[in-house]
């Protein structure tokens, strides 16, 4: 078997992995566990990879990011107030450990954890909320519009790890994956290190990087003085799903953090944003009525009253206000929707029923 053949295999693997987790359904939950604890202790605890429109301190004092509003959006729903929250670091080693020891409540990564990681650590994944694209990103000066016009320029990139399964999970590999799809002649540029990497980037003498696509947007915005608008290409090199991670042995908590994900992009689907709530109660839609707790029966799915998605769009938005804010152009980032558009349009968001 092929390494890329590996590749895809292990990732369907992933996936139906993770499938198993979201059509299981939506389970009656009672307040336990974490949920109890989260009660007990008024905040919800989270460890978070740092990364730029996911979770990072893009002022140096309060946690901004998708994550971050993920969240508060769960503490809103439990607690009814969103600022009852608490962020400790957490990688792909020490995020499922301080999990799995109770320090936390949750783990958002920035990347799918193997398989055979979760089942070790006894943990789960959620419904994926963020689709992370790994992309090209070139100098406005390059005059280069598409990833077809590279195969003569060296593009840089951080060769990264080896995954739990030991297959490469880094852009050197997707890199590679993608030119040769393509049948295109890829002049790899590797740098062990960001910053030479981005110093290499910011000078000119690479015209190219690839990277995710948080990672070119914190860049190009860093560097404004020196790469002035610098481009990221609409090709999609990789994609790797985002989901919270949790304890298995906890069903009602990740019921619910399914359901306020749900709750979040249904309501940009329904025109629900945090503005239009108190009208929204007054709506003729019996979906809009429902998830807004007009209508008697969303609380009992996850155990608590029938205003907490209410009180979870009024917290952060829907999904697309909270995109906007965090990877539009909230804080410059002004990454494109792409695939964390609803699957209406294009994307690969999908709201499972909260029934």
């Amino acid at each position: 078997m092929s390494p890329g053949a590996a590749r895809v295999i292990r990732k369907i693997q992933w996936l139906v992995v993770l499938a198993g987790y979201i059509l299981g359904g939506w389970p009656k939950a009672n307040a336990e566990l974490a949920i109890s604890r989260i009660q007990h202790n008024q905040q919800v605890v989270a460890a978070v990879n740092v990364r730029a429109g996911l979770a990072d301190l893009p002022a140096g004092t309060a946690w901004a990011g998708l994550s971050v509003d993920l969240t508060k959006a769960l503490a809103a729903a439990i607690l009814q107030d969103r600022t009852k929250v608490k962020f400790v670091l957490g990688d792909r080693i020490t995020g499922p450990k301080k999990l799995q020891h109770g320090e936390v409540d949750l783990y958002l990564p920035v990347e799918p954890l193997a398989p055979t990681k979760l089942i070790g650590f006894g943990l789960a994944a959620s419904y994926p909320f963020f689709f992370n694209l790994q992309k090209i990103m070139v100098r406005k000066d390059s005059g280069f519009t598409s990833a077809s016009q590279l195969v003569h320029t060296p593009i840089a990139f951080q060769p990264g790890y080896v995954n739990e399964q030991n297959d490469e999970m880094a852009n050197e590999q997707h890199l590679h994956d993608y030119f040769d799809r393509a049948g295109w002649h890829l002049m790899p540029f590797p740098f062990q290190e960001w910053e030479e990497m981005e110093s290499a980037f910011t000078s000119g003498h690479v015209k190219a990087v690839s990277a995710e696509e948080t990672e070119l947007a914190r860049l190009r915005v860093a560097n404004r003085a020196d790469v002035g608008d610098a481009v990221i290409l609409p090709e999609i090199i990789a994609m790797a799903p985002v989901s919270a991670v949790v304890q298995t042995n906890d069903p009602n908590w990740v019921t619910l953090i399914n359901a306020t994900i749900s709750a979040l992009i249904r309501a940009e689907e329904l025109g629900i944003t945090s503005e239009n709530l108190d009208a929204g109660k007054n709506s003729k839609d019996p979906e809009v009525l429902y998830l807004l707790g007009v209508t008697p029966g969303v609380g009992t799915v996850v155990g608590l009253d029938d205003h907490w998605a209410e009180r979870v769009i009024r917290a952060v938005g829907n999904y697309g206000q909270a995109f906007e804010r965090d990877l539009g152009t909230g804080f410059g980032l002004s990454i494109e929707r792409s695939l964390n558009q609803d699957w209406r349009h294009g994307g690969l968001l999908y709201a499972m029923p909260i029934q």
